[in-house]
């Protein structure tokens, strides 16, 4: 049984980070001396996807930043560090469950 296409619409948060992430892309790539060709050629994907990355309307996985960081020869945090990105999507719900603070640890 086939199970029938649901769209997906990405929230601001995730626009905002796409965003970030593809003109940090773009910016390593042309410092690199990369044609958005070559660089699709070295990720296996269209020089076209490259283009969807770097405007921001495809997200990046994680194995695929890694690769990326590898071939432009950037930090593996390169694309994500960025304290005023991480402010903008913070949860501001008092309820909402946060990663990474000393109270969700455990040892």
């Amino acid at each position: 049984m086939k199970r029938p296409y649901k769209s997906y619409t990405k929230t601001e948060e995730e626009n905002i980070i796409n965003n970030v992430i593809g003109s940090r892309l773009k910016n390593a790539r042309l410092k690199a001396g990369l044609t958005q060709t070559k660089l699709a050629d070295q990720l296996k994907v269209s020089f076209q996807q490259v283009g969807k990355y770097e405007k921001g309307d495809n997200g990046l996985s994680a194995i695929r930043i890694i690769k990326i960081s590898n071939i432009l020869n950037i930090p593996k945090t390169y694309l994500l560090d960025d304290i005023e990105l991480l402010e903008k999507v913070r949860p501001t719900n008092n309820n909402s469950e946060t990663c990474c603070t000393e109270s969700n640890q455990s040892v």
